[in-house]
């Protein structure tokens, strides 16, 4: 599923569902609010390894290189939007995906919350009944349609955001590519709110590095708001936080974000020129990763000469730098 194409398709409407089978699973689902038998039927073509005593309980994160199941993102998507045409009397089983504990039910209850988004974006555009608690709305505050008594797609999503599980975090973030592409430069905004923490942190910058859908997007500046946000909660994360994934997966992919950022946005090679002053190791080791990232893309070795030579002359001096004796070092060189 992380397939770079297949995360690109996110940003398309999802295909019509066309098994009356999982049709008529989906329809029995929402008035029960039981989403067990519609994912046993879809459990065969899932693409995840098969159920075990009725269930797949949770399984470990393997780390970014391990291999993975190949999940059938397509049929989350055709699912998740037949779920979403359902409206209101299919809420009660989208909660209970969201709050189910197996992969393949969050990722699907992801495509659904991206297909409501998309739907409130439309509804919007065309001035319906929708746009008067549009994007202004969430941005204010979070949970302007559960103020209502309905699902905000964009919170709900967030939440699933935090699962611990590469095959759902990759669901997520192909479910948000599907938001931003639907509502543009409102949705960079909106993702304010995940930038307050680690994981949720890592998948909006994740969604928004992509580079057909940056081109798209015009808001710079939101893009370095939410970059900055990120780094800032890892430049000043307590060293307690050191071993979580979350924090490990936020650096870990910065560097390759910021390169993307930047070829679409100059102001993020400015903004990344600020960073060269950062203290903490993490944080520059997080910098010039990114400064390589750059090199390795279109920039040019000017360029990236100069964030180097900035990130070299901010370094703070060795430690003990008095007691350093010189001359001394290699003394046993030629000694038999």
């Amino acid at each position: 599923m992380a397939d770079p194409s297949d995360l690109r398709r996110g940003a398309t409407p999802p295909g019509a569902l066309r098994n009356p089978k999982i049709e008529a699973a989906i329809e029995r689902a929402a008035q029960l609010g039981d989403p067990a038998e519609l994912l046993a039927l879809l459990d065969r073509s899932s693409g995840l390894p098969a159920r075990r005593s009725g269930g797949r309980a949770p399984g470990p994160d393997l780390g970014p290189n391990a291999p993975l199941p190949r999940v059938n993102l397509d049929l989350a998507r055709a699912v998740g939007a037949a779920i979403a045409d359902r409206g209101a009397p299919a809420e009660r089983l989208l909660r209970a995906l969201c709050a189910s504990g197996e992969e393949y039910a969050l990722i699907v209850a992801a495509q659904a919350l991206a297909a409501l988004a998309t739907r409130e974006a439309q509804a919007e555009r065309s001035g319906g009944a929708a746009g008067a608690g549009g994007a202004g709305g969430r941005q204010r505050g979070r949970g302007a349609r559960g103020a209502r008594g309905g699902l905000d797609p964009l919170a709900e999503l967030e939440q699933i955001a935090e699962d611990p599980r590469r095959l759902v975090r990759d669901g997520v973030v192909a479910a948000l590519r599907a938001v931003i592409a639907a509502r543009g430069d409102a949705a960079v905004g909106e993702l304010s709110s995940w930038t307050d923490g680690y994981l949720q942190a890592y998948v909006a910058l994740e969604a928004l590095a992509e580079r057909t859908l940056l081109t798209g997007l015009s808001a710079g500046a939101e893009v370095v708001a939410r970059l900055e946000e990120a780094f800032a909660i890892s430049d000043r994360s307590p060293r307690a936080d050191e071993r979580l994934q979350g924090l490990r997966l936020l650096r870990q992919g910065m560097p390759a974000q910021i390169a993307t950022f930047a070829a679409r946005f100059p102001e993020v090679v400015r903004w990344l020129e600020e960073k060269t002053q950062a203290e903490r190791p993490e944080s520059r080791d997080v910098v010039a990763q990114a400064i390589a990232a750059l090199r390795k893309g279109s920039f040019s070795d000017a360029e990236t000469g100069r964030l180097t030579a900035a990130l070299s002359a901010s370094a703070p001096p060795p430690r003990d730098a008095a007691r350093i004796v010189q001359g001394t070092r290699k003394r046993s060189k030629g000694r038999r």
